[in-house]
């Protein structure tokens, strides 16, 4: 009897320690601001986003987002990577 109670005096205070940590910090989310349907950048800051992963991803017009939504996971990271490496060349020089 004495065991179980231990037991379960252990497992309180191993849950309260769990709950008082308090949630997990999220990833940083990163705008993509190049339309990875049609490759321009995106002048309508509230115009359709969709998200992929840790980033937040705008389009030109509302016609690309539901082709860009029937795109596979890998067809969409694939066409975030490519809007994000215009994005950043746009950055240099």
């Amino acid at each position: 009897m004495l065991k179980k109670a231990l037991a379960l005096a252990a497992a309180g205070v191993f849950l309260s320690g769990a709950a008082l940590a308090g949630p997990k910090k999220s990833a940083k989310v990163t705008d993509v601001k190049v339309c990875p349907m049609m490759g321009v950048k995106v002048t309508n800051p509230s115009g359709p986003t969709s998200t992929v992963g840790n980033y937040r991803v705008h389009f030109c017009c509302a016609g690309c987002k539901p082709e860009f939504d029937k795109l596979s996971a890998a067809e969409k990271k694939a066409k975030v990577a490519e809007a994000l490496k215009k994005q950043n060349a746009g950055k240099k020089g």
